[in-house]
């Protein structure tokens, strides 16, 4: 039983999920692939996305399997009522720590580049209350602002690639693959932990009202993320070169060198725009998923009232799991990304596997019956 009545579209969805991938990773992806991929960090991004369509799969299997489930629903089905439950239980631990992760990089970002002396508790607290209102409103609300705020994002986005083709250097492009293909899936790990949030697909798919068209349309997103984080990794190379990876935030320095006749100057505030646009639908859909995935694990038959409990959680989590800037930079580290595609990949993965397996013997036991049967007349 869904905790939530209401219904989005397939477009809507994919709104959605849009931002939950690329939001942060934006920011952080350039200098993270740079770091291992060198001059050949753009490919990273192309590596990463096979993992995105790995989870994408492994979503739309689960529902087309047990259909009108979410992963916390289905789960118990496929590995039985008490390992499910365990197997629920540790999203419900993994939910808070990624949501307050969010949450302390969206404070870390605003506090450094546009309100220095606004205290962090400020920053993070204004946007999850508002959040937290959004989510509460319910999943229609939720996939009508996504609308709204993504196209925001992609206009100011490409405002901005725009804004920047005279400053591009190709050539820092050269020389391709100079060390072998190796480097450059080294940096696709980084990319490949944000393409595993298209599991939220898992949490999701059940409130789709309408589903024709979702494969075409979840593929269609995968291929527009991909490119956008391409398209970013190649503007910072052109613009910042071998200088990317030693820059928290490679994408505002970039910003910075628009200069159109001294008039027009001081462009990172749109980066800023995009980030609070962007990081606004990511906390909602995460928040919402944690919100409805508790409801779901406590069979509670409403989840808005845990939303306000499960919001203040998440905001305990930003100041746990982070003491400093510096702890939240090792939070997008190597091990971190790994932690993320096992829990985000491999664990579903299994899962999906062992639904497969058992749909598989239950059509061998069929047929052997009813080959039995044959026999006995």
């Amino acid at each position: 039983m869904l905790t939530e009545k209401g219904k989005i579209s397939v477009t809507q969805l994919a709104f959605m999920i849009f931002p939950a991938i690329l939001a942060t990773s934006i920011l952080s992806v350039p200098g993270i692939t740079m770091h291992y991929a060198g001059h050949d960090m753009w490919i990273s991004p192309i590596w990463g996305s096979l993992v995105g369509l790995a989870t994408i799969g492994i979503s739309l299997g689960l529902e087309r399997l047990y259909p009108g489930k979410t992963i916390m629903q289905s789960s118990t089905l496929i590995i039985g009522w008490f390992p499910g439950k365990l197997f629920g239980l540790m999203y419900l631990g993994f939910l808070p720590h990624l949501t307050g992760l969010i949450i302390r990089g969206y404070g870390e970002f605003i506090a450094s580049n546009a309100l220095p002396k606004t205290p962090l508790f400020v920053i993070m607290g204004t946007m999850v209350v508002v959040c937290m209102i959004n989510v509460r409103l319910g999943i229609e609300v939720v996939g009508r602002t996504s609308q709204v705020f993504v196209t925001l994002v992609v206009v100011l986005l490409c405002l901005i690639f725009v804004l920047l083709t005279k400053e591009l250097r190709p050539e820092e492009m050269l020389p391709f693959m100079e060390r072998g293909i190796v480097p450059s899936l080294k940096g696709a790990v980084a990319p490949a932990a944000w393409f595993s949030e298209y599991i939220v697909l898992a949490f999701m798919l059940p409130y789709v009202n309408r589903k024709k068209g979702l494969t075409r349309t979840m593929l269609f997103s995968l291929l527009f993320t991909t490119v956008a984080m391409t398209v970013t990794n190649l503007i910072c190379l052109f613009l910042i070169g071998d200088l990317t990876d030693s820059f928290a935030y490679p994408v505002m320095v970039a910003a910075r060198y628009i200069t159109i006749a001294d008039f027009l100057q001081h462009i990172e505030s749109i980066i800023i725009a995009i980030w609070i646009f962007g990081i606004f639908v990511k906390i909602s859909v995460f928040l919402y998923i944690f919100a409805t995935s508790t409801a779901e694990w406590f069979g509670l038959n409403d989840y808005k009232p845990v939303v306000a409990p499960l919001a203040f959680l998440c905001m305990v989590f930003a100041y746990w799991i982070v003491s400093d800037s510096a702890s939240a930079a090792n939070l997008v580290s190597s091990s971190a990304n790994v932690y993320t595609l096992v829990l985000l990949l491999v664990f579903p993965a299994i899962l999906y596997g062992i639904a497969l397996l058992k749909k598989l013997w239950k059509r061998n036991r069929g047929d052997g019956a009813k080959a039995d049967s044959g026999g006995r007349e």
